[in-house]
């Protein structure tokens, strides 16, 4: 696990750092907490995230689940 900045996965997804608090702070990208102001994001997961699409709508996630569900 190779930890980074707030800072560094902003500039790995191309979005603003405020962008990256408010997406994190609703648990939508992969993070880890250092205590009780310190967030620090897996590369590898961050990286992960984007190849699987990034945020799912509502609509995108049922879809999803169909399918799997449908494969099984």
């Amino acid at each position: 696990m190779h930890l980074i900045t707030a800072k560094e996965a902003s500039q790995i997804l191309g979005i603003r750092l405020a962008r990256l608090y408010e997406l994190t702070r609703l648990h939508l990208v992969p993070s880890v907490r250092m205590g009780e102001k310190a967030i620090r994001f897996d590369e590898a997961a961050l990286k992960e995230f984007i190849q699987s699409g990034g945020i799912q709508t509502n609509a995108e996630k049922a879809a999803a689940q169909s399918s799997n569900v449908k494969g099984s």
